[in-house]
């Protein structure tokens, strides 16, 4: 779930399509595993795709989603997802234009991401509070927010981070119309980006940098910017870009004196607004439209329009917006030759855009820009500093090496022989380990065989009956199979193949359907883990004769008709499990002597454990649990 939410969030730089598809795929694990952490932040993105792709219910409806999921959190997650709905919230709100509501919330997220001590998200939702105030005419504030995300975008080597940043001081000092410094950020932002290979951060590059030559009177650079940002938001089918980029268009047209033109573009950048349900966005485009129409169009709806805009802004604190509205309320007055409230507008104009452009607020954005800058080449000039002690240090340190190594060298050749010795003794006690287990299998396991032979071969050597000779060749017989059967266990034992558990498996399914195939008992065999298996050859030696005897059993003793045999994995563990439909016994009332002993030694072993379960006519479990 993890990994499609990170992939949905690269993806949402380049293909907003593609990153749906896989929040859509997150969500449904996140239902069915119910983790509502992960969940909300599946749905927070959401908010942010679905609004840019001017799906404003949908986006309003996961909001509400993510606030349930809150409102319902365990303590442990409380505070991570009520953090996930103040940011959401914060940035659905500000792109509605509804800064009222997106500042508190902001300022929420913020805290609760210090209090988690989460950087990087108190770097982003700083950037966002910085667009935010931007969007007022705050720009010393903007900048500030904006110049603290950087320092710690920095400090973490966030590449992405930082170019977000450097954009939004181009798009302060563009308002500020300190274009200069404006461009010299774009710049930065471009050169991060296209070395990421973040197209929606090119688009949003290049409407910057058409908001720069448009302030500076070069509509023709500007449209091509425009043209080109709106040509990567259509591609990405970013509609919360893509209207924007439009309006831009707009306004280069209206400035060039192409009315029709600039209808054109201010219609379809209304129609796209309207389904983002940005009504700022619409009070503006209302505004730029009525200001191109001619004298004889206007009327009282169009005044009203333009004041209902004009108030809209001011309850929201719109700065920007406000000034703009004032422009083409002079426009307005002046076409409909209402030169008293043209010139009460013209006053409110240039009051407002003093107060936003003022000459200390200029003094005091450029002040920080360069105590920045300033910073960061003392950060430098202190680097180059203990990169020269450094230096004298490491050639001081390199004469001390070189005594040192000229010194060291005998003893390296000296620890080289002894650790060479080492691994050879180590080799060596690992063959007298494998010597000496074999020697014991054989005695314990062959040893008894071979002995019952050369005392029935003496006794069949002795006068008798035909049918004591007879009885007597039998039981040789059986034993020397026998014999050949544990020759072979132990040759397999400790025989290393490729496929040690594949081997396992085949082995025990062959001992398994011959023993009880020769006593009309059903087996059934599910033994596919071993097949992915990587056991030691102890292992293979242990759970191979936990298995033969535990099956021993049931077929002597258990009167069973049914055995069954399965092995799982579970977490870092193997089980291997052994049922039968026997008659079962009482386990506190256990004679020794039926290999229950031997099984728990085995167990013990491996490092493992052995459960026995059984019931009077209820049959018996034995489950061996191992580290695998």
């Amino acid at each position: 779930m993890r990994a499609y939410n990170n992939l949905a969030f690269e993806y949402s730089r380049t293909d907003l399509a593609k990153a749906r598809t896989l929040l859509a795929q997150a969500i449904v694990i996140g239902r069915k595993i119910n983790h509502h952490r992960r969940l909300s932040g599946s749905y927070a993105q959401l908010v942010y795709l679905l609004q840019d792709l001017g799906k404003a219910d949908s986006a309003e409806y996961y909001l509400s989603l993510i606030k349930e999921l809150a409102d319902h959190a365990e303590s442990s997650d409380k505070d991570m997802i009520s953090t996930i709905y103040y940011s959401t919230s914060a940035l659905y709100y500000k792109k509605l234009g509804n800064y009222q509501k997106s500042i508190p919330a902001f300022e929420r997220a913020i805290a609760s991401y210090e209090k988690l001590g989460d950087k990087e998200s108190i770097a982003g939702q700083s950037l966002n509070l910085g667009n935010t105030y931007v969007a007022l005419g705050n720009f010393q504030k903007a900048t500030e927010l904006h110049l603290k995300a950087l320092r710690i975008f920095e400090e973490l080597q966030s590449d992405r981070g930082m170019s977000f940043c450097y954009q939004s001081l181009c798009t302060s000092f563009m308002h500020l119309k300190q274009y200069d410094k404006a461009l010299s950020f774009a710049n930065k932002s471009i050169k991060i980006k296209t070395e990421l290979g973040d197209q929606r951060g090119l688009g949003t590059a290049q409407s910057g940098l058409g908001d720069i030559y448009f302030g500076k009177g070069d509509l023709d650079r500007a449209l091509q910017h425009f043209t080109a940002a709106l040509k990567i938001s259509k591609d990405l089918k970013n509609i919360g870009e893509e209207y924007g980029n439009y309006f831009n268009i707009g306004k280069v047209y209206a400035a060039r004196n192409e009315g029709a033109k600039a209808i054109e573009y201010f219609s379809i950048s209304k129609d796209l607004a309207g389904r983002m349900h940005d009504s700022s966005a619409l009070a503006s485009i209302d505004a730029e439209m009525i200001a191109l129409q001619s004298g004889k169009k206007y009327d009282s709806l169009s005044e009203n329009k333009l004041i209902a805009s004009l108030q809209l802004f001011q309850q929201r604190g719109d700065l920007n917006r406000q000034a703009d509205n004032y422009k083409n309320m002079i426009d307005f007055y002046t076409k409909t030759r209402q030169f008293e409230k043209a010139l009460e507008y013209n006053s409110l104009y240039y009051k407002i855009t003093d107060s936003i452009r003022n000459n200390e607020l200029q003094l005091q954005t450029a002040k920080m820009a360069e105590q920045y800058n300033l910073e960061k080449k003392e950060q430098e000039i202190a680097i180059l500093k203990k990169d020269q002690q450094l230096s004298e240090t490491s050639l001081q340190k390199q004469k001390i090496i070189q005594y040192t190594i000229i010194g060291l060298i005998p003893l390296l050749i000296l620890v080289g022989f002894l650790v060479v010795n080492r691994i050879k003794l180590r080799g060596k006690m690992k063959q007298l380990e494998l010597r000496n287990q074999i020697a014991a299998d054989l005695h314990d396991e062959v040893g008894s065989s071979l002995s019952s032979i050369h005392l029935l071969s003496q006794m069949a050597t002795q006068q008798g009956s035909e049918a004591s000779h007879k009885d007597l060749l039998t039981r040789m017989s059986n034993n020397a199979k026998e014999t050949m059967d544990k020759m072979g266990d132990i040759v397999w034992m400790i025989k290393h193949t490729d496929a040690e558990g594949t081997s396992l498996k085949q082995r025990m399914e062959r001992f398994a359907y011959e023993l009880c195939g020769s006593k009309n008992i059903e087996v059934v065999l599910q033994l596919e883990s071993l097949a992915s298996a990587e056991l030691s050859m102890e292992q293979r030696k242990g759970i191979y004769l936990v298995f033969k005897e535990a099956v021993n059993n049931a077929v002597k003793y258990s009167g069973a008709q049914r055995i069954w045999v399965e092995t799982k994995e579970e977490g870092s563990n193997l089980v291997l499990k052994i049922q039968d439909s026997g008659k079962g016994f009482d386990i506190n009332k256990i004679i020794k002597g039926n290999g229950l002993e031997n099984m728990n030694n085995r167990a013990r072993e491996l490092e493992g454990n052995l459960l026995v379960t059984s019931e009077l006519a209820g049959g018996t479990t034995i489950q061996l649990t191992v580290p695998a």
